[in-house]
């Protein structure tokens, strides 16, 4: 008896220090943190969801904005957010209800017009969202909450295509009566945007309104942008934090023995590769030989302890393996003494090589290491680090123009597989950073979305995968990694999510009264 009183006693000295660590007004009366703050990586640039697959932006936009489907990360099923149901009458043919009553920002309400503007007028005049829009061949509202919808071909797996954060459903009336740059950030989350100072910070302030969650506590969610992660950890331990993201591999055991801090781990669904611009047909990476060489010669293992301290799951296959469809291929196996031997043929000693990468730490920390190992067989690469949005618009402008020969990027997917290829791979893709253009490939992704037959579905997707990885040899798949978050003891509602759009919407930090 003893005992548990001087556990709860000592547990409500805790509580108590914990509350007087905090001014009056930065608590609520019912003893919860007020703001939460968050340390982002990368820069937030874009509160439009069709302007931007960037992390950072989709982290926050999922704050405010909500999708018709979406990832339940208890169960990790799709399940409907705005949609309270859906029926495949035939690969080409779906209904849909919506769920009654959610609320705008604007004070709105959600109805067939929204989605219907969403998907047929703005989806198709960005990139992002093109090749979603396109799959889509006629819209027939029904009523105020049911529609249905006319695909162009089959597609048995059509609602994960409503799950993309792109396709993220706007105030129709809001685009009528604001400017765009307002419209944009009108959605149905528990959020609404209050401050964005570019480069430093976004502040979101509670919507009380929302329909489609329980209000959390917290009155206000502050995303801060720090890029270093050494920087982060230092940021949470002083307690100017209370989250941050991706935090370094040699931190994890700090987060992990100071009771005061917390790691939060899941496994990732992200596909970390080094991509070739196949259209610069002026550059050595336009030849399948020399994709193969660097293929055979670079030692993945090594870029994994490099960029994630072990932290990650080698890959053989651009596929990611928690995505449906997935096969053990081959790929092409780590083969030192072939590479140097091809390297040689093609006459490599010398070669200078540019390659291109954002200033997420794990990729400036794998284009050095890839620079190292490339550099034993005699190749000089050179590395332009940059933000990840400059990074992603340099990739996916025009290939024959871009001058990008290596990339070092990543595309992480649904969980359904018409996902892992129709952005990235499709010769239209919005999201095609290797540009590929290969009237075959696009056929098979074509068949592998509406083919309802499993073992023929598998069939495809294995072929596409042996295609994309051993033959054309368009990119070297490196890693799916862990990821992470920092915390402070006691926080709730932070929550990772395999496709690297970690949800917030409920985050709070409880102190005691």
């Amino acid at each position: 008896m003893k005992k548990v009183l001087s556990v709860l006693l000592a547990l409500m000295m805790l509580a108590s220090l914990s509350v007087s660590a905090f001014a009056a007004d930065e608590v609520t009366a019912e003893g919860y943190k007020k703001e939460i703050v968050i340390a982002m990586a990368d820069e937030f640039t874009e509160p439009d969801p069709m302007e931007t697959t960037a992390e950072t932006n989709q982290i926050i936009q999922d704050c405010t904005c909500d999708l018709l489907t979406d990832t339940n990360l208890d169960t990790m099923n799709n399940e409907g957010e705005l949609l309270e149901s859906w029926e495949m009458i035939d690969p080409t043919h779906w209904t849909f209800k919506l769920k009654e009553g959610v609320k705008f920002h604007d004070g709105t309400i959600l109805d067939t017009d929204d989605v219907e503007f969403t998907l047929m007028e703005r989806a198709p005049q960005h990139s992002t969202t093109s090749s979603y829009a396109a799959k889509i061949k006629t819209f027939n509202k029904i009523d105020d909450l049911n529609f249905e919808l006319e695909l162009v071909q089959g597609d048995v797996d059509f609602n994960y295509t409503l799950a993309a954060n792109s396709l993220a459903i706007l105030s129709k009336e809001a685009f009528e009566t604001m400017d765009e740059a307002e419209a944009v950030k009108i959605g149905t989350g528990p959020w609404m945007y209050d401050e964005i100072v570019p480069g430093d910070h976004v502040t979101l302030v509670r919507f009380d309104d929302c329909t489609l969650y329980d209000v959390p506590h917290t009155e206000k969610l502050t995303f801060k942008m720090i890029p270093e992660a050494s920087a982060r950890m230092i940021a949470l331990e002083n307690g100017e934090v209370d989250i941050i993201m991706s935090p370094s591999a040699t931190d994890y055991t700090r987060l992990q023995e100071d009771e005061n801090l917390e790691l939060v781990t899941e496994v990732g669904r992200t596909q970390n590769f080094i991509g070739f611009n196949l259209k610069n047909a002026d550059s050595i990476v336009s030849n399948v030989d020399f994709r193969r060489a660097v293929a055979m010669g670079v030692d993945k293992e090594e870029l994994i302890y490099a960029a994630w301290d072990g932290n990650a799951v080698e890959s053989t296959n651009w596929h990611c393996r928690d995505s449906g469809y997935y096969s053990e291929i081959e790929g092409i196996p780590y083969d030192p003494d072939a590479a140097a031997e091809l390297f040689e043929q093609l006459g490599c000693d010398g070669l200078q090589i540019k390659l291109v990468t954002s200033d997420a730490d794990h990729r400036t920390k794998m284009a050095t290491n890839l620079q190292s190992q490339l550099s034993d067989y005699g190749i000089d690469v050179s590395i332009e680090i940059m933000q990840n949005s400059a990074l992603t618009e340099l990739n996916t402008s025009d290939g024959t123009t871009s001058g990008v020969e290596l990339t070092i990027s990543s595309w992480t997917p649904g969980k359904n597989a018409d996902y892992m290829y129709r952005n990235p791979i499709y010769s239209t893709g919005g999201r095609n950073y290797c540009h590929v253009d290969d009237k075959h490939i696009d056929e098979l992704i074509d068949a592998g979305a509406g083919e309802t037959d499993p073992e023929k579905r598998q069939e495809i997707y294995t072929e596409l995968q042996k295609l994309l990885v051993e033959e054309m040899v368009a990119m070297v798949p490196v890693a799916q990694p862990t990821l992470t978050l920092g915390t402070r003891a006691g926080v709730t509602g932070a929550r990772l999510h395999p496709g690297l759009v970690h949800q917030f919407k409920t985050a709070e930090l409880y102190l005691g009264q």
